[in-house]
């Protein structure tokens, strides 16, 4: 099962993918979706979902402030019991209070529901950040598609079976959360995102919160506006299950999209972004001018992207800071938790005018914020393009020791050494396994051999700039940082 795994989406152990992606189910189809309602035979309410947020804001900004708190969240304890006591209980309680229109059964429901939507995101965030930049976009790819399997299974069983499913959700990912840290590699890992990024001057850096005040900004514009589609979205919606589902639907088939780019094609991360940032803005200003369910998707399918970069950021801008990297992944998402929770008031106004004033101007906000980004602070664009982060716990990044004793470790070997590339079978088998294209795997080989960039570039007759974003690509997804570093991963490989 690991072996076809890698093969697909690299090295991303089942149990961690399961992890994410029974989490991910249940926050749709209880937070987000009208299942459960839907089990009770009544209308989806927004009070849960809006109390929710709420809690889930306060969670993710004591866990920011608490390192004891985050360790506890993260651990197979911590989340155990988060999903027995919050997660479940919260379901049960929310299908309860729905079927017996009980408010204050509603009310406990949205606060048990918020401590676990918090805590899950806390433990989440350190699995798929964990395994460096590069794998943690491409496990919440691969885990969002999975959605569509259980949301399938809870809307088509009969109510009482739904609510079962969605009651053992929470525990499922829980367990899958004790099988993953069963290994030591994978606990050894999981310690690398509470630690100190960086030893130096830690205790000034630790004022800090490891990531861009402008990616913040940019994060609280766009999170704001999916509230407010988002909450037209329910009030939109129908009783069929493409109706209810269909924001859900595009999130899959983009995921699987951005995934399948980024891995076979080497989809450049920073056009990813950029594209996305774009798409939102002019669908925003589109949903002013003429609202309708085709332009709330389009927005929807921006955002998706947008939201799968947000885990590769949270690593690179976080590197070198100093700030354990779940403490900026609690700042991070305790702004994105806000941004929802502030748009989702928007449309309970009831006014289409101050929809559309309001559209507009988060659309003009956000084409402002790519400017800014673009001509002014490329900071955001220059940790997703130019470095590919991992830790020391990365199974799949070699460690000190793969360096002999008094070797010299330099970025680029002689350029006298002889081309002796590795057998083109192993290289073959290495690009499964890395998903590098049949030109990377020709740069491999010869890099691999010793020869240089210009030399490449002569040698394959493409340009030398060319040739440095395959580099670039090669190392993004073997997650290694240099030549030297490359060279100990293929020949540990081969």
């Amino acid at each position: 099962m690991e072996r076809v795994l890698n093969r697909f989406v690299g090295n991303i152990s089942p149990a961690a993918l399961l992890v994410s992606s029974f989490f991910w189910s249940w926050l749709d189809v209880v937070v987000f979706g009208p299942a459960v309602y839907w089990a009770a035979g009544r209308e989806m309410l927004t009070m849960p979902m809006i109390l929710s947020f709420a809690v889930s804001i306060a969670v993710l900004a004591l866990g920011a402030a608490s390192a004891r708190l985050r360790r506890w969240l993260a651990s197979t304890t911590g989340f155990a019991a988060g999903a027995l006591l919050c997660g479940s209980a919260g379901s049960v309680l929310l299908f309860a209070g729905a079927f017996h229109q009980e408010g204050s059964l509603l009310i406990a429901a949205g606060i048990l529901l918020g401590v676990f939507e918090g805590a899950g995101i806390v433990t989440v965030g350190a699995v798929a950040t964990c395994q460096g930049t590069t794998n943690a976009l491409i496990h919440i790819a691969a885990a969002l598609p999975m959605n569509i399997v259980v949301i399938l299974l809870v809307v088509f069983l009969v109510p009482e079976a739904s609510i079962v499913l969605i009651a053992l959700l929470p525990l499922l990912s829980s367990l899958n959360l004790g099988v993953y840290r069963a290994r030591r590699a994978n606990r050894d890992a999981l310690e690398t995102v509470l630690l100190p990024s960086c030893r130096r001057d830690i205790g000034r850096s630790l004022r800090s919160l490891g990531v861009s005040r402008i990616f913040l900004l940019v994060v609280l514009a766009i999170t704001v506006a999916f509230g407010m589609v988002n909450a037209q979205t329910i009030e939109m919606t129908g009783n069929g299950l493409f109706d209810a589902y269909s924001g859900l639907i595009v999130r899959a088939v983009m995921s699987a999209v951005v995934l399948v780019g980024y891995v076979r094609y080497s989809w450049r991360p920073q056009n990813i972004f950029i594209a996305a940032l774009i798409v939102m803005a002019v669908s925003l200003v589109g949903t002013a001018v003429i609202p309708s369910a085709a332009v709330q998707l389009l927005f929807l399918a921006g955002y998706v992207c947008f939201d799968l970069l947000i885990w590769a950021l949270i690593v690179s801008m976080n590197h070198g800071s100093g700030v354990p990297v779940l403490r900026t992944v609690c700042v991070v998402q305790a702004m994105d938790q806000f941004g929802i929770f502030l748009g989702t008031f928007i449309p309970l106004s009831d006014s289409s005018q101050v929809i559309a004033v309001v559209s507009a101007a988060l659309g003009v906000v956000v084409m402002l914020l790519v400017m800014y980004l673009l001509l002014r602070d490329r900071s955001v664009m220059d940790n997703l393009g130019d470095n590919d982060y991992g830790f020391t716990g990365d199974s799949s990044a070699p460690s000190a020791e793969s360096c002999p004793s008094g070797a010299s470790c330099k970025d680029a070997p002689s350029e006298g050494l002889e081309e002796a590339a590795p057998p083109a079978v192993s290289l073959d088998e290495l690009a499964g396994r890395y998903f590098l294209s049949t030109r990377e795997v020709d740069i491999l080989g010869l890099l691999v051999a010793g020869r240089s960039g210009p030399y490449i570039a002569d040698r394959l007759c493409i340009s030398a700039n060319t040739v440095k974003t395959h580099i670039r690509h090669i190392y993004t997804k073997l997650d290694v940082h240099d030549r030297q570093e490359l060279l100990d991963l293929v020949h540990l490989s081969l």
